[in-house]
């Protein structure tokens, strides 16, 4: 007997009522590798179809066109925040491979699909059965894992660290005697807490986990409802590792969570800044518990448990993943009827010290799928066994005994027929799982029609792509800001649309994906100058006004040597998803020199 059937917490999680399978073991075989394979051309699709950037993902990477490492160490633009070791990770990519959307998202796509095949690990340790297939189908086709697989955002390794870690406890959970499982921990968490936020509430879950377990008193056996006597295995001692001495990786791996925690909050108090601080605690309010307000707290969890925090395969706000909340609930119940604890505590205690954390205002609770991704793995368990415990229910209410009897005694049951007669093959389990293989398809299809996040951003990369390549044919082409390290319009990179002008520059601008300098002894009147500005009149009225002398200085500057013979302003409006809806009215200035002498004629054209 293995050590698995024997104890609980490893128990088959598809038979809570002592029924027999839904699906034959070939079928549930066939069954997992389609979805796994689904999962990854979902991801793969996402990430070869090359996005262009949105605001977000270009406010964050925009940090990284002309910082160095230790310049990553202070505030970032754009309101942005990251972990140190992502940026620095990025960062390192980008110098190597060059700054672009395959290299920018190459971390996050990586991780992506190694928390696929790692869930694949993690939720065959736990589950079996059905709950096994219809959580990995969760996990394979759900849209926040494929899209933040293909993201230039650290919310994709957030996942996979805290997978990591949870792989390693498992691991040593089955094989206590073995620490070298503590000690891949305590190697693993230092990086994982300055690689992502989060993962100190996986890193703290595992570190209770581990306590409870040597607290408990069971030595190197992991089971719980047999000895290895009463199996046969392992009738000695030979292999029990000495209590004190099993203690020590545990208390070196707390020791590094400390001091990784306290490294990462001395370099947040200087990075983070007071403005991204105060950003985040207003974008935050509604994603901290109302401890002061006892009466709403029943309804505020509900209301964000049922909202973006469990869409998964699908949901959003306003109670939209009601569904998956329900299957939520019935999953904990069987677990709990079950007592298997070390099961509820991997899964529910990365959960609780999230919530302890928005309680203090330290970090959100719920709010978007983003914000919550590395809890991702244990909804997507918790949802399946809850979906298999009512899917079991539903087949049991379809079965009714006839007057045959089975060998042991008991009644044979048949299949009742209500209107029509169901093929042999097809249960609530194969109707759930055609579900999910359509909801991926279809998220396949809309991402290869609609490769975009918004009309914006397309607009954005387009015109990039034709300005930048263009107008560089035959002119001097260079950008105030990036080449000339003048900005007249100051601040603007706090906020607003500029990131994405900035990274598209970099990416499309032949001249600039290279890293030359402008050659200004080029400029001749068939070969002018064209100095480029990003203005933004929303920005400029919320930031400190620029001073129009800074303006003038520079035209007089530039104008004792240069000619202006033409001053040229190019739309670069930003919309809702809609594209109705008008955000931002920003624009570029084109202001095109010829040498001094060269033309006495001044034009100002717009377009």
């Amino acid at each position: 007997m293995s050590q698995e059937k024997n104890c609980p917490a490893f128990a088959s999680l598809d038979r809570f009522r002592g029924e027999e399978n839904l699906l034959s073991p070939q079928a549930q075989r066939r069954w997992l590798l389609a979805l796994m394979i689904l999962g990854l051309v979902l991801r793969l699709t996402r990430y070869l179809l090359r996005f262009p950037l949105w605001e977000d993902e270009a406010g964050l990477s925009a940090n990284l066109l002309d910082r160095g490492y230790g310049e990553l160490l202070q505030p970032l633009r754009y309101l942005q925040v990251a972990p140190t070791l992502f940026l620095w990770g990025q960062l390192t990519l980008v110098k190597l491979l060059g700054f672009s959307e395959y290299t920018l998202r190459l971390i996050p796509f990586l991780c992506g699909l190694g928390s696929l095949l790692l869930f694949r690990h993690v939720a065959g340790r736990l589950l079996q059965g059905i709950s096994l297939i219809l959580a990995v189908g969760l996990f394979a086709v759900a849209y926040p894992m494929t899209r933040y697989a293909a993201e230039a955002k650290p919310y994709g390794c957030d996942l996979l660290v805290a997978l990591a870690m949870l792989a390693l406890v498992i691991e040593w959970l089955r094989q206590p005697d073995q620490t070298r499982w503590l000690w891949y921990l305590a190697a693993l968490v230092g990086p994982a807490v300055g690689y992502s936020f989060p993962a100190i509430f996986a890193a703290g879950s595992v570190s209770l986990v581990i306590l409870s377990k040597k607290l408990a008193g069971t030595g190197y056996s992991f089971m719980t409802e047999a000895t290895p006597a009463a199996t046969g295995e392992m009738a000695d001692d030979t292999r029990r590792v000495p209590v004190a001495l099993g203690w020590i990786p545990w208390v070196v791996y707390n020791a590094i969570l400390v001091a990784s925690v306290g490294a990462v909050l001395l370099v947040s108090k200087n990075s983070v800044g007071a403005t991204n601080q105060q950003m985040m605690e207003d974008g935050w309010a509604n994603a901290f518990p109302p401890i002061m307000q006892p009466l709403e707290l029943p309804l505020w969890l509900l209301e964000t448990h049922a909202g973006a925090m469990l869409g998964y395969p699908v949901g959003g706000p306003n109670w939209g993943s009601t569904f998956s909340l329900l299957c939520g609930i019935f999953g904990l119940v069987a677990i709990i009827r079950r007592r298997q604890w070390l099961l509820l505590g991997l899964l529910s205690g990365p959960l609780g010290l999230n919530f302890i954390a928005a309680a203090l205002h330290r970090f959100p609770y719920g709010g978007h799928a983003r914000m919550t991704l590395f809890l991702a793995p244990a909804f997507c368990m918790l949802i399946a066994i809850g979906l298999t415990a009512a899917l079991t229910w539903i087949e049991g209410r379809r079965r009714v005994p006839s007057t045959g009897t089975m060998p042991s005694g008991e009644l044979k049951p048949t299949l009742r027929r209500v209107g029509f007669s169901p093929p042999k093959n097809l249960n609530g389990c194969t109707i759930a799982l055609g579900l999910l293989v359509l909801l991926g398809a279809g998220s396949w299809f809309r991402d290869v029609t609609q490769p975009y996040k918004s009309g914006t951003t397309l607009r954005a990369r387009a015109f990039a792509q034709w300005f930048w390549f263009e107008l560089a044919l035959d002119s001097e082409l260079v950008s105030c800001e990036t080449d000339l390290k003048t900005d007249l319009s100051p601040d603007k990179k706090n906020c607003g649309w500029s990131s994405l002008y900035f990274c598209n520059q970099r990416i499309y601008s032949p001249r600039h994906a290279r890293g030359e300098k402008p050659q200004l002894d080029r400029v001749s009147v068939d070969h002018p100058l064209r100095c480029v500005l990003y203005r933004s009149p929303k920005e400029e009225q919320e930031s400190p006004p620029p001073d129009p002398r800074t303006r003038q200085q520079w035209l007089e500057r530039m104008q004792a040597d240069y000619d202006l013979v033409a001053h040229e302003a190019y739309p670069f409006a930003a919309y809702d998803k809609s594209d109705r809806r008008k955000i931002s009215e920003d624009y570029i200035e084109v202001f095109k020199f010829v040498p001094k002498g060269g033309s006495g004629a001044t034009e100002h054209d717009s377009h």
